[in-house]
């Protein structure tokens, strides 16, 4: 697997979202796309004004912005606090993208001059993880990298251990281990706060009735129900990434965040080209993107 087999389908995974993102009611989703989501859409919610189809939410914007950082700075990640700040006050200043609590907060600590994230135990934080993996090419330093990246802004020390399981499952994939493998291999780690083998407990009962479970469980930003919802949907989906990434959309609210890491697994397992090429060519930031890419490759 290359660089662009982990990163294209983690952008996939957030702009195939934007259309339902934060819609909470999946019945609500079914009856605007009753023959599923395929295709990008301009946003159905108030939170994302101005976007249309094509476009990242707020979760992919950030996770742009790092893969902007790591190219910018030779593959280093030193750059990303002062960054990642500039982007946050830029967005804050021309609302292209949505502010987020996790993003005030942090800017509110940086402001009083207390260097340390928010509070927030949204799974976005670790969500933004897949630019990483045209970095590091090995797991020591990837999953460093995946929990500094994401101690920046979340200081849940279960969001933290999240991005640490994450890249350990989407690099066992890509070495080709199987979901079921990968994801008991990287619960296995003592991680500090994370229940992960318990979240995992939980996934593949809720891939029985994705819809009913995920809806018990919440389908917001919160960590305790987006993590074992995105285990879930790989494991029900595994063998068919497109179906993949349209159930986690048709389920709506954090779908983002679910996405970002829901295709970072699928193209670990399928690689980029197992997804439509309009995908590809409908990301309005593709050319940053492949710009972004070449430049991490030189």
């Amino acid at each position: 697997m290359t660089a662009r087999d982990f990163i294209l389908p983690s952008f996939f995974g957030d702009a195939l979202a934007l259309g339902p993102h934060w819609v909470y009611d999946p019945s609500k989703i079914a009856g605007l796309y009753p023959d599923g989501i395929r295709k990008y859409d301009d946003t159905r919610s108030s939170y994302h004004p101005g976007k249309s189809a094509g476009d990242f939410t707020h979760l992919g914007d950030q996770t742009l912005a790092l893969l902007g950082s790591l190219a910018d700075h030779g593959g280093s990640l030193a750059a990303w606090p002062a960054d990642w700040r500039a982007w946050a006050e830029r967005i804050r200043d021309d609302k292209s993208s949505y502010f987020d609590g996790a993003t005030r907060g942090t800017l509110g600590n940086l402001a009083e001059g207390r260097k340390q994230p928010s509070d927030s135990s949204d799974l976005a934080g670790a969500a933004r993880i897949a630019p990483l993996f045209a970095v590091h090419g090995d797991i020591a330093p990837l999953v460093a990298a995946a929990r500094t990246q994401t101690a920046l802004t979340h200081g849940d020390a279960r969001v933290i251990d999240a991005a640490e399981f994450f890249a350990r499952a989407a690099f066992a994939v890509g070495e080709g281990a199987e979901f079921a493998e990968a994801f008991e291999e990287s619960a296995f780690f003592p991680y500090s706060a994370l229940p992960a083998s318990d979240g995992l407990m939980v996934a593949r009962h809720a891939s029985g009735d994705l819809v009913e479970h995920a809806t018990a469980l919440g389908l917001g930003c919160d960590i305790a129900g987006a993590f074992p919802i995105t285990l879930a949907l790989a494991l029900c989906h595994e063998d068919d990434p497109v179906e993949a990434l349209s159930a986690n959309a048709m389920l709506g609210g954090d779908s983002a965040a679910r996405g970002l890491l829901l295709g970072l697994l699928m193209g670990a397992r399928h690689g980029a080209d197992a997804f439509p090429a309009g995908w590809t060519d409908q990301l309005k930031a593709i050319g940053t993107i492949n710009h972004a890419l070449k430049r991490l490759e030189s």
